[in-house]
């Protein structure tokens, strides 16, 4: 080993001893991000969980968008809360990137039957610094939200109430929907919403490919909508073997939301 070899040897030597372990203010920073509770509520960054049906409802919203300039200190949930129940609401990425995850919430006073329901939280425990990953931060508008009615786990048929994301002003009337499906495999799928004790389908959208593994969003106008009870109803079947898929999911729709 010739001179030059001898010194580039020990830099590369040194410069590992100094790197590793990493710092101790960063190994703090980054273990304050992972998926943990927060008082009220638990936050952070978590793989989803693998269980779970073959067609998978991940996120129910009121089609609202808020934008802002700079990072909000909040963000804002609101639904409507039909009847007394138990209640799960889950947030999270469309399309995972951080894999950022909140649930577990639990409201002081409870949830309230019969109103709207808000639950609030801080963006700089962890959403302020998630802002690595290809060049883009996470921001209000990635996340999607789905409050679970009965029961928290995904299931063929279920129950939810659809909930409204933004940072200061909620929604003051529901114009539409946002549905967003994930299946585990290629499927040919149907979607209908119908009015509750309905026969005939409000609207009807069909879908000859869903890829695997992709979030698949569905819109509804409600505009016209009266208040009451509403069933989404899924149907068709796995392209590769031809098993039949079918969901259903109902959810209660009230036209008057924010304050």
């Amino acid at each position: 080993m010739n001179m030059r070899q001898r010194m580039t040897a020990t830099f590369a030597l040194a410069w590992l001893l100094l790197a590793w372990p990493p710092p101790p203010v960063l190994a703090q920073s980054q273990a304050g991000l992972t998926y943990q509770s927060r008082g009220r509520y638990s936050e952070g960054i978590r793989t989803a969980p693998s269980t779970g049906p073959s067609l998978d409802l991940i996120s129910a919203l009121v089609e609202y968008h808020e934008p802002y300039k700079g990072l909000p200190p909040a963000f804002q949930a609101m639904f409507y809360l039909a009847k007394q129940e138990p209640v799960y609401l889950t947030i999270r990425e469309v399309e995972a990137r951080y894999f950022y995850w909140l649930d577990q919430v639990q409201p002081e006073s409870g949830w309230q039957a019969g109103k709207q329901n808000r639950f609030g939280w801080p963006t700089a425990t962890v959403i302020r610094s998630l802002n690595w990953r290809q060049g883009a931060p996470l921001i209000l508008a990635d996340l999607g939200a789905v409050v679970r009615l009965g029961s928290s786990t995904p299931a063929k048929v279920e129950r939810v109430a659809p909930v409204a994301l933004y940072h200061s002003r909620p929604p003051q009337s529901v114009e539409g929907y946002c549905f967003v499906f994930r299946p585990d495999a290629r499927m040919r799928l149907r979607f209908e919403v119908f009015a509750e004790g309905q026969g005939k389908p409000l609207e009807s959208q069909l879908f000859p490919s869903v890829l695997a593994g992709q979030p698949h969003p569905i819109r509804w106008k409600a505009k016209e909508w009266p208040d009451g009870w509403y069933r989404i109803a899924v149907s068709g079947y796995v392209l590769s073997s031809n098993a039949p898929v079918d969901a259903r999911v109902g959810f209660y729709h009230v036209r008057r939301f924010g304050n």
